[in-house]
């Protein structure tokens, strides 16, 4: 039997073509109303040797494909080959992913996967990066996702730590900076704890990268969760800023507060007009970190840029699309929603039939609600 390692369900988009390794298994919360990734998991620590057989692992299998290498030229045949001969699934998996990792463009980067692996005791993590950095040495960058409330809870001696033993990067998800909202979505966190656990970062040399969901509050709290989250941005200075645009998911515990009145969902374009508002109020003497639109769910894809210097530009590209006539704006919404990743100014690659048929459905789809129907019925099958 092959030897496999373990692989999480989820990764950041940015972290797409690097290694996957599983230190903790599903999320130690596991309560936030909006997500549905984990509810029917119980949240396990692995054993750091369990951790380091993987990292064996690992190393085997990139061994083995750089035998196939000569130079710049893979030898393909000798590569399927030993693909297809792989016993189980789960091998080939392990197999194709180091080969992905090798080949697609980030060679040098591993995740630390599951939800919140900053909650294991910092020795153990510790050992855990400094094994990465022995067993891979290729590896230039090492990440993981950390919730707010942990990350306020280490101490800055160990961030410090962490930071000479290799941990690079921290991906937090804080969804708002708002504590009305925090407390509605049963985020587990608050706006100082933000604030202390993303400046401990900071501080200590590792890169933060955190995300904020526009929307997310409900139409009564729209600007609240746009200005307080601007608070947040200015006080931490994150590397990046990534935008996660709020979807009401079928079957989230979201849906509970919509039945009973605690929560209406933002139309698509209420969404984009919080970012406006969000980016507004961010003063690029203090965040001087990148804004970024990396995932599909976004509307407006082409908002990014250098917070202390691409600010001007991000409001008038938003206030360019808002600027069109709602037809132009819908033919792009639902295009965008089907999946074209286009800039608005780009609708004419579409096929004919493809426009044609989005603009029978932009033209005639009169009543709002059932417009926004639709565009849910595409955004609900995203993570």
């Amino acid at each position: 039997m092959e030897q496999i390692f373990q692989v999480g369900p989820i990764r950041p988009p940015s972290e797409a073509n690097s290694l996957l390794l599983r230190v903790t298994e599903n999320c130690p919360w596991n309560k936030c109303k909006f997500c549905m990734l984990y509810k029917k998991n119980d949240f396990h620590t692995r054993t750091v040797a369990d951790i380091k057989k993987d990292i064996d692992v690992m190393a085997e299998y990139r061994d083995r494909i750089l035998e196939h290498k000569n130079g710049e030229d893979w030898n393909m045949p000798a590569l399927q080959a030993e693909y297809l001969a792989l016993s189980s699934e789960d091998a080939m998996m392990c197999y194709q992913m180091v080969f992905r990792w090798l080949t697609e463009g980030n060679s040098q980067a591993i995740f630390l996967q599951d939800a919140n692996t900053m909650v294991l005791r910092p020795e153990w993590l510790i050992e855990i990066i400094s094994y990465v950095r022995k067993r891979l040495p290729e590896i230039q960058r090492i990440t993981s996702y950390g919730r707010a409330n942990t990350l306020a809870k280490i101490s800055d001696v160990d961030f410090k730590a962490l930071r000479q033993a290799g941990l690079d990067r921290i991906h937090s998800g804080y969804e708002s900076g708002s504590d009305k909202v925090l407390q509605m979505i049963a985020k587990g966190a608050t706006q100082e704890e933000e604030i202390i656990g993303g400046q401990k970062v900071r501080n200590a040399g590792i890169e933060l990268s955190i995300y904020f969901m526009p929307g997310v509050g409900g139409k009564a709290l729209s600007e609240e969760n746009a200005l307080e989250t601007a608070k947040v941005i200015n006080a931490v200075d994150p590397d990046f800023v990534r935008l996660r645009t709020f979807v009401l998911r079928s079957g989230s515990l979201m849906e509970e507060l919509q039945k009973n009145g605690q929560y209406t969902e933002p139309t698509d374009m209420e969404k984009l007009k919080e970012i406006r508002q969000m980016i507004a109020h961010i003063d690029p003497q203090k965040a001087r970190g990148t804004l970024t639109s990396d995932h599909i769910i976004n509307l407006l894809q082409q908002v990014s840029g250098s917070l202390d210097r691409d600010i001007p530009f991000m409001l008038s590209y938003i206030d360019a699309y808002l600027a069109l006539p709602e037809l132009e704006q819908r033919k792009y919404q639902l295009a965008r929603r089907m999946g074209f990743p286009l800039d608005w100014k780009q609708l004419y690659r579409l096929k004919e039939t493809d426009m044609a048929h989005i603009t029978d459905l932009a033209k005639n789809i009169v009543d709002e609600k059932q417009w926004e129907a639709l565009l849910h019925s595409y955004t609900d099958r995203y993570i």
